[in-house]
This record gives structure tokens, C-alpha cells and sequence, in this order.
């Protein structure tokens, strides 16, 4: 079974500030492949290759420590991870045999239930994951599938130098709420 995981995302909120030409052309053109986007008081870093932020750390701790140099930003006012993953399922009313989660509803609505989007908050010591849970059609494999997308999320000010520790933070936090959401049976069939 291949990993769940579609895409990663990271986002820096920090105060606007203008962007000098030359140092945004060269910034990008140290990012070489990697999909970034720069706007006033924002950087998105995003990442479509299936893996988790411990293996794109090398490269995004390059850029990340590039892009708070060239530009001279000191602090974040705000930073998160979202990590997007898709589960195939059997049939759309199956999604149970995935979760730890289940839904309280009468016998005849029970029976005519397949699957509604669902929304709720962890609270952490760094801040919250939103979780969002919602079946989709996937076209590529012609099924039903389960998105769940867990975004760690930090808000208030983190000094520039401490930004890689709240990151890896932030992906235990959404590597801990994988795993309670999801049904071990599951989590056990994934690589590891």
C-alpha cells in the first residue's frame, strides 16, 4: 500500500516588508524546483512529492534559512504545516474501518449514511491542528477516497533562529493526531 500523504505545505507569516528585486530573483533562483510563493508578509513552500517534512528538511532548512537571511526576517508572527492525504476506499460507506472516529446516528439514517465532511480542533502546547475529513472521487484511480488534511498551526511571534525546532513541532503534532485518528489496522498496513 503506498502512503496517504498527496501534498505538504508550509506557511511563514511575518511582517510586510518590500521585496528588493535582485534579492526576491535571487531567492528564487536558489529555490531552484522547489514550489514557493512569496507575497508581502507571506512564504509558501509546498511540496507534491508524498513525503513528510523530516524528509524535506534538507532542503527546505536551506531555503527557509536563505530566505530569512537574504530578507532579514527576525521573527514570525505565524507558522504552519499542513499535510493532505488520501485514503482509497472499498466503498464509500466503508470510511469506518478506517477511523478511530466514529458517528452516533439513528438505525434507519445509519443505514442510508454514507459519509458528510467533518471538522474539529486539537488543542496543543504550540497551538492546534484543524483536521478536515471529507470523501472525494478520485478520478486517476476511479474511487472513492477519504481526504483527511491535518494543518499544525502556531500563531504568535517565533524568533527566526527557532523556526526549524517549531516546524518539526508542528509535524509531530499532525504525526500524533494521524495516528489517533486513523484505525491502527490501517497504520499497520502503510510502509513505514
Amino acid at each position: 500500500m503506498n502512503p496517504p500523504l498527496l501534498e505538504v505545505t508550509l506557511q511563514l507569516h511575518f511582517d510586510e516588508i518590500a521585496y528588493a528585486q535582485d534579492k526576491l530573483e535571487y531567492f528564487y533562483q536558489m529555490a531552484g524546483a522547489s514550489k514557493t510563493v512569496v507575497q508581502p508578509g507571506r512564504l509558501e513552500i509546498h511540496s507534491d512529492t508524498g513525503v513528510s517534512y523530516p524528509r524535506l528538511r534538507p532542503e527546505w532548512g536551506k531555503l527557509l534559512a536563505s530566505f530569512l537571511d537574504v530578507f532579514e526576517i527576525r521573527q514570525i508572527n505565524q507558522l504552519s504545516l499542513c499535510y493532505l492525504n488520501e485514503i482509497p476506499l472499498q466503498a464509500l460507506s466503508s470510511f469506518q474501518d478506517y477511523l478511530n472516529i466514529s458517528f452516533a446516528m439513528p438505525e434507519p439514517l445509519e443505514e442510508r449514511f454514507e459519509f458528510f465532511r467533518s471538522e474539529f480542533t486539537y488543542k496543543y502546547d504550540f497551538g492546534e491542528i484543524k483536521v478536515w475529513i471529507q470523501p472525494d472521487w478520485d478520478e486517476q484511480i476511479e474511487a472513492y477516497c477519504l481526504q483527511l488534511s491535518l494543518e499544525s498551526l502556531h500563531i504568535g511571534d517565533i524568533q527566526a533562529k527557532d523556526v526549524a525546532a517549531k516546524i518539526q513541532e508542528l509535524h509531530l503534532g499532525n504525526k500524533d493526531v494521524f495516528r489517533q485518528i486513523l484505525s491502527q489496522d490501517f497504520i499497520r498496513q502503510l510502509p513505514q
